[in-house]
């Protein structure tokens, strides 16, 4: 027991020596042993206006990406009751959804679109740009949000059209393949946005109603929601500040695009979800697709793998190496959100560790608090 308060004080030294120069900014962590959270702690602040509000364990945060896990639990729900199979052809249930060659899209498959896989480029944008304050996002120059839909190849009425995610997935008839499907990987966050449509098709159920009853509720997550006005208006929820001006950042919100990024949790609600993932000892899904999804699919390219072993993605799962230990985690960034949650199943260890500021720092503690526990 001693041993164990030794290590968690250790962490908690590094964690403020880290912030000296965050000065009104602030992270919170979770540490998950087995099914247990033993380590639960906030440091700094998550508000610094109207006053200061500092951060704890149940400070509700935008957790980006970390939602496609989500999304993919969702699907592997449908899996298990028999509604779909990974391997079948989306346009079997989305019979509307193609590419620019068709012959093509007609084979790309539900694991392709979870795993990356499916030929799409990596940065297509429209799921980030149909977020409701996406001009007041790019409001620096009075040319930024053009130069926006510029990069994007995107006008204002393709945007302002896409009301629904069906809207979204027929959008995708102006897209190009880069590769054939199954036979490359490129980060296509978008896709996720054809998995909700998907998955609402085959059950009749919005997606976020089926998150709260089959997911959210059994895990007893209830600080976890896709509700961005709940999260503004609670007093325990985050702003975010992006550089050394502390430059507060318009809120992240995106109800339609919810999937791919706009979900808010808290650190200790994605705790007990890292132990429902680690045990896989939870009525939710079966314990064999819970594995099935931290198995790699595919190899990243180059220049994700950060110098790492062998750094793969699965279902909304990176798996990867860390000195000897196999490793699976996901995180999610945009301007100054950051969000990581790992597990080392050797170790038996899950790390929360959520950001309101921009940098490296989830990845920094997320190492040591692994380095503290091989020890």
């Amino acid at each position: 027991m001693n041993q164990l308060k030794d290590k968690l004080e250790h962490i908690t030294q590094y964690i403020n020596q880290l912030l000296i120069d965050q000065e009104g900014v602030g992270l919170s962590v979770a540490i998950v042993k087995n099914s247990d959270i033993i380590y639960s702690r906030g440091f700094g602040y998550s508000q610094i206006q109207p006053v200061k509000q500092p951060m704890d364990g149940d400070t509700k945060m935008s957790i980006q990406s970390i939602s496609k896990n989500f999304m993919a639990l969702s699907i592997m729900q449908l899996v298990e009751k028999n509604l779909l199979s990974l391997d079948d052809k989306v346009v079997e249930y989305l019979p509307y959804f193609r590419t620019k060659d068709k012959q093509q899209s007609d084979t790309i498959t539900i694991r392709q679109l979870l795993s990356h896989t499916a030929g799409f480029p990596s940065d297509l944008g429209i799921g980030n740009m149909t977020a409701p304050n996406v001009r007041e996002i790019f409001s620096d120059t009075p040319t930024e949000f053009q130069e926006a839909l510029d990069h994007y190849n995107l006008t204002e009425e393709e945007i302002d059209g896409v009301k629904t995610r069906e809207d979204v997935t027929r959008w995708f008839q102006k897209v190009e393949l880069e590769y054939p499907p199954g036979k490359g990987w490129n980060y296509c966050t978008d896709a996720y946005v054809i998995l909700a449509d998907l998955f609402e098709k085959v059950t009749g159920v919005e997606w976020e109603t089926n998150l709260e009853d089959e997911i959210l509720s059994p895990l007893s997550m209830n600080r976890t929601t896709s509700d961005s006005k709940d999260v503004e208006e609670d007093p325990n929820s985050a702003k975010y500040y992006l550089g050394e001006e502390k430059t507060e950042t318009p809120f992240p919100k995106n109800s339609l695009s919810a999937p791919i990024g706009y979900l808010y949790s808290t650190a200790n609600d994605l705790g007990r979800y890292l132990a429902f993932h680690l045990t896989k000892e939870s009525a939710v899904l079966r314990s064999d697709l819970i594995e099935e999804m931290q198995q790699p699919v595919h190899l990243v390219s180059e220049e994700w793998q950060f110098g790492s072993e062998v750094r793969s993605y699965g279902l909304a799962w990176f798996t990867d190496r860390y000195k000897g230990l196999r490793v699976i985690e996901h995180g999610g960034g945009q301007m100054a959100v950051r969000s990581l949650m790992t597990m080392v199943p050797e170790l038996d260890l899950g790390i929360v560790v959520l950001l309101n500021f921009d940098g490296i720092t989830h990845h920094d503690v997320c190492d040591k608090v692994i380095d503290i526990f091989m020890e």
